[in-house]
């Protein structure tokens, strides 16, 4: 049963990061509205003609459905062998709502006109609930006898550098869903670090909003490089938190270079879809080293619960 396990909650976060993919191929295809504003039908049919945008956005929608198909069996297989664990506990609630938080923000999308900040919501809850699946799937998997690092100490200053880092990790993160949604990708031209002429622009309009990102972007960079050198001293000890630094300085790297990439070659769709799932590998990366942060911690039945003797039955056996 662990091993099935296993699999399924690899094949879950594989689903969750195909969701994610495609739905950035809806946004930057533009084919948000290819089944005409409806939800959950599609041109007043559950199975339109698949053509264009319409492929494009009900593909999506059918990939989704099955996704949430797979979260709920992998949840109900967590808490049935492993519902005493707090990270059990912890991560089903957290993965199914955001997965129903999601696709219900999808939905409102669809149906209603929304503004920019609540369209670049969408994208920050789609990489919430990605990171969970991750994690509830890492956390399965290291039942098998790799998550005993999780309880060897750290310095408290290396866990606020973590969660920090995390929170401006998605703030940045947010930044960038805006950019896309206010259509302000262009507002610097195909220039890159310049923008419009100038390495140093005006910070107002679209152009401002722009550079903001790629200079919060650069900042991002540098934060996760001093990350990834306090783990680096600790690696001995500690190579899980090594590992997902790396991983995650690897992956800013790269998402730094497609979001170059993007604006220089005029915004292409593949650049654009890259630019996304390296962001989510990105977020998953922080996640799981703020998750190995956590030590690890059983929640017994009350009746299992050590009992805590009274002070008369401690004087007793003193006496």
């Amino acid at each position: 049963m662990q091993r099935l396990l296993s699999w399924l909650g690899v094949v879950t976060a594989c689903g969750m990061f195909l969701v994610l993919v495609m739905g950035a191929r809806v946004t930057n295809t533009g084919s948000a509205m290819g089944c005409g504003g409806q939800w959950p039908l599609c041109h007043g049919k559950f199975i339109p003609e698949l053509a264009g945008a319409t492929f494009i956005e009900f593909s999506h929608r059918a990939v989704t459905a099955a996704e949430t198909v797979l979260v709920f069996a992998f949840g109900a297989g967590m808490l049935l062998l492993y519902r005493r664990r707090r990270e059990a506990q912890v991560l089903v609630p957290l993965m199914i709502a955001f997965l129903l938080l999601q696709a219900i923000m999808g939905g409102l999308a669809v149906v209603y006109p929304e503004s920019p900040p609540i369209l670049a919501l969408h994208f920050g809850i789609s990489l919430i609930s990605f990171a969970s699946v991750v994690l509830a799937a890492l956390f399965v998997l290291g039942l098998r006898g790799g998550d005993a690092v999780r309880d060897r100490p750290v310095p408290r200053s290396l866990g606020r550098w973590v969660w920090g880092t995390l929170l401006f990790t998605y703030v940045v993160v947010y930044m960038g869903a805006y950019v896309r949604h206010d259509n302000a990708m262009g507002a610097c031209g195909l220039q890159w670090p310049a923008c419009n002429g100038s390495l140093i622009p005006s910070m107002s309009g679209l152009a401002g909003v722009h550079f903001a990102h790629r200079l919060a972007s650069g900042l991002l960079v540098l934060v996760i490089l001093a990350l990834w050198r306090q783990t680096w001293r600790l690696r001995a000890g500690r190579p899980d938190l090594f590992r997902g630094a790396t991983a995650a300085l690897i992956s800013v790297l790269l998402q730094s270079a497609s979001g170059a990439q993007a604006v220089l070659t005029g915004f292409g769709l593949y650049s654009l879809l890259a630019h996304a799932a390296l962001v989510a590998l990105l977020f998953a990366s922080l996640c799981y080293v703020a998750y190995q942060l956590v030590p690890r911690r059983v929640c017994l039945p009350r009746e299992l619960q050590p009992s805590t003797p009274s002070p008369a039955t401690v004087g007793a056996h003193t006496r």
